[in-house]
């Protein structure tokens, strides 16, 4: 006499098949891959040499398969810096061009990362002020870094006029601690300057700081968004380097 499977054999063996088959199919599927920002500092060119204290007019495209492309206006343009840093010494200039695109500091790194720079420039006001403004007015003490990691989470007001502080509960101690370290430490550094966006213009130099004549390196760099749906979203950072003298 013929015997049956149990019912639930007959509803596992299947269910069985369509786990390994999905397994082995998924596997098959190629692994999606985050793609790195593709940055060009078009203009002023490389080697290029200027009057010194006149206006330096700079542009910046920026493509990334995933985030778009700057020329189709798809890049927030306040997420592309310009950083330009004075070099006295010809050594450091070849070391620095040696080692090439580096990561961002902390401070730097957490402020792209929360959009910063959508309330705060570097060296002028915007709806918030500046970053070198800031670092003026709260030399780097215990007390004062106590008092902008309090004003960052929990906010402020009038202190700079009406515009008020909004809260940033989504920052750690930590990443807020950077900040405000890197606000008041590198960010009055008068060798090294930052600029906001894909055109606009800087000095090199200033009529009371005749020291700072001479080689120029400017670093433009975008950090993408990482994949959508990928676990921690890596993100990647694309750069291009030139270097411009004063005379």
């Amino acid at each position: 006499m013929p015997t049956s499977k149990p019912i639930y054999l007959n509803t596992l063996i299947p269910l069985l098949l369509l786990y390994a088959s999905t397994n082995f199919l998924n596997s098959k599927k190629p692994q999606q891959e985050n793609h790195p920002p593709i940055v060009k500092l078009t203009s002023p060119k490389n080697n290029s040499t200027f009057d010194f204290d006149t206006p330096i007019n700079y542009e910046i495209s920026v493509a990334d398969k995933e985030d778009g492309d700057s020329k189709y206006d798809e890049i927030n343009v306040k997420e592309v810096l310009l950083e330009v840093r004075s070099i006295k010494d010809k050594s450091k200039l070849t070391a620095l061009l040696s080692k090439g695109l580096q990561p961002d500091l902390p401070g730097i790194a957490i402020m792209r990362t929360f959009n910063c720079f959508n309330c705060h420039n570097f060296n002028s006001k915007s709806i918030g002020p500046s970053f070198f403004e800031i670092s003026k007015k709260y030399p780097a003490t215990k007390s004062n870094i106590d008092t902008l990691i309090k004003h960052i989470k929990q906010g402020s007001s009038g202190t700079w006029g009406k515009e008020k502080m909004p809260t940033h509960p989504e920052l750690t101690d930590d990443e807020t601690k950077a900040t405000v370290q890197w606000i008041l430490k590198p960010a009055a550094d008068p060798g090294v300057n930052y600029y906001i966006g894909t055109t606009g213009s800087f000095r090199i130099g200033q009529p009371s700081s005749s020291k700072l004549k001479g080689d120029y390196l400017l670093t433009a760099s975008y950090v993408d968004h990482g994949l959508k749906d990928a676990a921690g979203k890596q993100k990647l950072k694309g750069g291009d380097m030139v270097v411009i003298h004063s005379r």
